[in-house]
């Protein structure tokens, strides 16, 4: 039987990605902005295997929980896919998800998964960083995110909601500062950043600039307050400083740490002082302990008050010297920074030869860290805290610890990116008996 063009669909819960979830003769169906409890009549967009993708075409009744989104571009911009929820809403969907995740492995079943944190952290204004698409509609310039299963641009001429005040401050001038560059058309991206005092930018660019371009774009430094402006051609390796005037820095756990703009730094700074003083919580103090996956010293520079020796490994020896300032800064003196990719067999064996850790912190991309939870298993550790913006690759590599021995004594959510279906988490892992 042919699929209908449009059918009724009850929402019954949101799901990975954001989506809703309902069922339509007997097939999962899925649809973007979606609440549970919504009434409505869909159309299909695509299929994939049994299941479907749908878009609403109308509201038949709308969940008692909707909230207005407060945002116009809702909808249309690929940013956010829950701000037509309550901030506890998301948080309760976002906690069942990742339960629901963890289940798939029955060795995880058993595994405590505390709530989220009862502070409520800002659900907007609180993104310090961000990546602008830049495009030329004929004469028109648009600036902003993709629009969502797009790479149309959801234009940000009114600014965002969820970013920082000093960001959505800054969207105008350069919108402007863009219109009369010579290479306006070869620019298709500029990534925002603000830390405690000052913000920076990095401007993406398939040509080089001029003269006269290099003059405004100091000048409109100058003029909004961007203490660090740099350009970058390819890859990290092409990264050339425009503008410099002072050193943007973040402070967490009592440390100030400097980065440039474009090192790695959690968007939620707020959100990331919850995380670091619940890694120390859980560290405690030791002789020896490991930050992989570490990058400009997030938890490295913490841990080195409370450790004797600490050992920070990171693919980029570029964000390595940042590390090493900010130790430095500190006033450490035992640590070791090895520049090597934690993917390759060549770093395992690079560790093998570091003294053995009390405390192994891994906080590895999106992909998690299948070869060094595997490596770990037969080390001589007790102690390993695990942070993960993934939670399948968390569970799969937390499953893998569960099999070789390890305890999972408890997974803790966090929400670093409210207004979205992003989900945060850190676990503390403990195993006995290990000389």
């Amino acid at each position: 039987m042919t699929e209908p063009v449009s059918f009724p669909l009850h929402i019954e819960k949101i799901v990975a990605q954001g989506v809703g979830l309902g069922f339509h003769q007997g097939k999962a169906v899925f649809v973007p902005f979606a609440a549970p409890g919504d009434q409505m009549i869909v159309a299909l967009t695509r299929q994939q295997g049994n299941c479907s993708f749908a878009r609403c075409l109308e509201m038949v009744q709308a969940a008692p929980e909707r909230i207005d989104p407060g945002c116009a571009l809702y909808g249309t911009c690929g940013g956010c896919q829950l701000r037509h929820l309550s901030l506890p809403q998301q948080q309760q969907s976002k906690w069942a998800v990742l339960r629901e995740t963890l289940d798939r492995f029955p060795i995880l079943r058993s595994v405590p998964l505390a709530p989220f944190p009862a502070e409520m952290m800002a659900a907007d204004g609180y993104r310090s960083r961000a990546g602008c698409k830049v495009r030329w509609l004929g004469a028109k310039l648009l600036m902003g995110f993709f629009q969502s299963g797009s790479h149309k641009i959801a234009d940000l001429a009114a600014g965002c909601p969820v970013l920082d005040e000093r960001l959505n401050g800054l969207l105008l001038p350069l919108r402007a500062v863009i219109s009369q560059l010579s290479v306006r058309d070869r620019l298709p991206q500029v990534d925002l950043v603000c830390g405690v005092q000052g913000s920076g930018m990095v401007l993406h660019l398939l040509a080089s600039l001029s003269a006269a371009d290099q003059r405004l774009l100091r000048q409109f430094a100058q003029e909004q307050g961007v203490v660090q402006l740099w350009q970058q051609s390819g890859r990290k390796q092409g990264l050339q400083p425009l503008y410099q005037s002072e050193a943007l820095f973040y402070e967490v756990a009592g440390f100030r740490l400097q980065f440039e703009p474009a090192d790695f730094i959690q968007a939620h700074q707020a959100g990331n002082r919850f995380l670091v003083q619940q890694v120390l919580a859980w560290a405690g103090q030791g002789e020896v302990a490991w930050d992989l996956f570490c990058g400009m010293g997030n938890f490295t520079v913490p841990l080195a008050s409370r450790f004797r020796h600490v050992l920070g490994v990171e693919g980029y020896e570029a964000v390595l010297r940042r590390t090493r300032s900010n130790l430095q800064a500190m006033g450490a003196t035992s640590f070791r920074l090895l520049a090597c990719d934690l993917f390759q067999e060549s770093a395992l064996q690079r560790l093998q030869q570091e003294p053995p850790a009390d405390l192994v912190v891994l906080d590895p991309p999106r992909e998690g860290a299948l070869a060094v939870v595997k490596w770990l298993l037969g080390q001589p550790l007790r102690r390993l805290i695990y942070i993960s913006c993934n939670p399948a690759t968390f569970a799969r590599d937390a499953s893998i610890l569960l099999h070789g021995g390890w305890l999972l004594q408890t997974v803790q959510p966090l929400d670093l990116f409210p207004q979205t279906a992003h989900l945060e988490l850190v676990a503390l892992f403990e195993r006995q008996g290990v000389n």
